[in-house]
């Protein structure tokens, strides 16, 4: 079985951008073999064989969000050794807030500098290296207002979330507002990829606080394959 870790997997929806990405790893000054993801959907399995040191991702503006919050928890869980960096425009602050709770996440916004970007994966690569996690949004929404956006993004009204949660359609508003607030999610486009996601947030956010109160280590391992079916 494979220990070391010597690798570098990468991963990005668009080509042109993976060409870039592709230099500037083949340019660091580590020695280390570098692979391209051409799907996430085999990310695990890479991940599994190689035993990477890093993994680095771009989400760009043209990939769906769907399931991408489920593998990072997944990976986290699974590889919790290897760093991961993600470039995205998509969802900054809640991205942001979600690295602050698992601890190989990086986060950084892909219209960073190259000089940015090649000090954070030298950081990464670097095992004894402090990550400054920066501030942002708050995902530990109560299961209320989680609830509310994820009715929303199924295509309820106010007043049919109100009769189906038993609050007045005024309180479904209040939730809704003060939800979006805490996640930072300030645009329509935000609020797309959002409903992309929730469902996701909201079970994510079950689990961190279940790993918070001691309780995650309950669950079968099983319970992880059953996140990325989900």
């Amino acid at each position: 079985m494979k220990t070391r870790n010597d690798d570098i997997l990468f991963f990005s929806s668009d080509k042109l951008a993976a060409l870039g990405l592709k230099s500037l790893l083949a340019g660091l000054p580590v020695a280390c073999q570098i692979h391209e993801l051409w799907s996430l959907s085999t990310v695990m399995s890479q991940c599994e064989k190689l035993k990477p040191r890093l993994l680095v991702c771009i989400f760009h503006e043209n990939m769906p969000l769907s399931g991408t919050l489920k593998i990072l928890y997944a990976l986290q869980q699974q590889f919790p050794a290897m760093q991961i960096v993600v470039l995205t425009r998509r969802l900054l602050p809640l991205m942001h807030a979600l690295s602050r709770y698992l601890p190989s996440l990086n986060i950084l916004d892909l219209k960073s500098s190259r000089q940015i970007l090649t000090t954070k994966l030298l950081t990464c690569l670097n095992t004894n290296a402090q990550i400054h996690l920066p501030e942002g949004a708050d995902i530990l929404l109560p299961d209320r207002q989680l609830r509310v956006l994820l009715m929303m993004a199924w295509g309820y009204s106010m007043e049919s979330i109100g009769a189906r949660l038993g609050i007045s359609h005024k309180t479904v508003n209040a939730h809704k507002l003060n939800a979006l607030t805490r996640l930072q999610v300030k645009s329509k486009n935000d609020m797309a990829d959002l409903y992309m996601i929730i469902d996701e947030l909201r079970m994510l956010v079950s689990w961190l606080r279940l790993q918070r109160n001691g309780k995650l280590s309950e669950l079968t391992f099983d319970s992880l394959e059953e996140l990325l079916e989900a």
